[in-house]
């Protein structure tokens, strides 16, 4: 299953890497991120070089921290919901500077 989910969040990013709004959003930008799942299984994320790449696994000091469960993440990646529902229905806590989730939530 975790397998899957790695999958499907790479097809994502590369769907919203060929948006116009997701090359300007993250153009010259640095960061990292770890997505902790509520069974334990972490990913982590490095948007570096105009490129954002996903990983099993978990990272040192993310400027960024994201916990949810699978589902949650499931659908935010589809677009079946979106991260101000998630995060309004306490699906979805995200813990970075006000910059960043401002500007994380233009890429996708």
């Amino acid at each position: 299953m975790s397998e899957d989910l790695l999958i499907l969040m790479r097809e994502r990013i590369a769907i919203g890497l060929a948006r116009e709004k997701t090359k300007e959003a993250i153009e010259g930008w640095e960061r990292t991120a770890i997505l902790i799942l509520k069974d334990g299984r972490m990913y982590h994320f490095i948007v570096k070089d105009n490129d954002i790449a996903v990983q099993q696994g978990g990272i040192d000091n993310p400027d960024m921290t994201i916990q949810s469960d699978e589902d949650t993440v499931r659908k935010l990646f589809l677009e079946e919901m979106s991260a101000t529902a998630a995060l309004l229905k306490r699906k979805l806590k995200v813990k970075g500077s006000a910059g960043d989730l401002m500007k994380i939530r233009h890429i996708f």
